[in-house]
């Protein structure tokens, strides 16, 4: 009996190893999650880098208004130390007041600009915090911080830029006070050397003086007082104007009476009491200056 035929080998394609459906999809996955982690890494690497340079640069503007707070606080108690040298003792020299209130003055307005320039680099800082958002998403704690840090000094800022305006106001209206005051004194010189033209030329000055600290007179931190005063030196004015006009007509009655009216004005002009409305004034900005420092010390911490 014959056997049978062995069986045909298998085919060679049979023979060659391959790969399972499921196997390959699973490498698929694999392959996929393993891009994913490496573009969620590179975004992370990125986005804390990116994140880092925008606070790095936050912090150096930040530091740089710091750094003028100690100025600042030079020029507000400057100011104030000239304030209350502005008193009415004896020794009073209104030019040399003069002096120091155009100092005072010149130095409130470059604290404006200075305050200006920082709150616009805080402006610009904070832009740069808040660009490429979708970047930073998973640092966003120390934007945010960072951000905090920069809404203290944008609020010590505006303390300080609402003290520096007013300073500065405040000083024009002493510039026309003072200049009122020293043309008090030209104007009893004139009179007491019988110079009616003179005298009439000074009033001129005086009314023009006295008008314009008048309308400064209600500026911000200006006690009530001060704008009584003026309206008290504007009547001085007046009554001196009618006085020389009495002098000029020989009117003897009206020299009297007139010569009495401005004993009254001065009187009550030196009845004012300067110490305590320097001091008023001084009191009205303490608040803003500790806000100012207040706000400074959380934008550093």
């Amino acid at each position: 009996m014959i056997p049978p035929p062995p069986d045909a080998p298998p085919a060679i394609s049979a023979l060659k190893p391959g790969l399972s459906r499921g196997l390959r999809t699973t490498i698929t996955a694999v392959v996929m999650v393993a891009v994913i982690l490496i573009g969620i890494i590179g975004y992370a690497v990125i986005g804390f880098g990116y994140t880092a340079t925008r606070v790095a640069s936050a912090d150096r503007t930040l530091n740089a208004v710091v750094s003028h707070q100690n100025t600042l606080n030079a020029t507000f108690h400057d100011i104030d130390t000239k304030f209350n040298a502005l008193n009415s003792g004896s020794s009073f020299n209104p030019q040399e007041a003069r002096s120091v209130v155009d100092q005072f003055v010149t130095s409130a307005k470059s604290a404006g600009k200075t305050v200006d320039s920082d709150d616009a680099s805080l402006v610009a800082a904070t832009r740069g915090l808040n660009d490429q958002s979708w970047l930073t998403a998973l640092s966003r704690s120390s934007l945010d911080r960072e951000s905090k840090r920069i809404v203290h000094a944008r609020k010590a800022l505006a303390n300080a830029k609402t003290v520096t305006e007013d300073y500065a106001l405040d000083g024009q209206f002493l510039q026309a006070f003072l200049d009122a005051t020293i043309d008090v004194d030209a104007l009893a010189t004139a009179t007491g050397n019988a110079d009616i033209a003179g005298a009439k030329a000074t009033l001129a000055n005086m009314q023009t003086h006295v008008d314009k600290a008048l309308q400064l007179s209600t500026a911000p931190g200006l006690p009530a007082d001060m704008h009584d005063l003026m309206v008290d030196f504007q009547k001085l004015v007046s009554d001196f104007g009618k006085l020389l006009a009495a002098a000029e007509a020989n009117d003897e009655a009206g020299v009297t009476a007139y010569d009495q009216s401005v004993t009254d004005d001065a009187k009550k002009i030196g009845g004012y009491q300067f110490d305590t409305m320097t001091a008023a004034i001084v009191a009205f900005y303490k608040p803003y200056v500790d806000g100012f420092n207040s706000e400074m010390a959380a934008a550093t911490s």
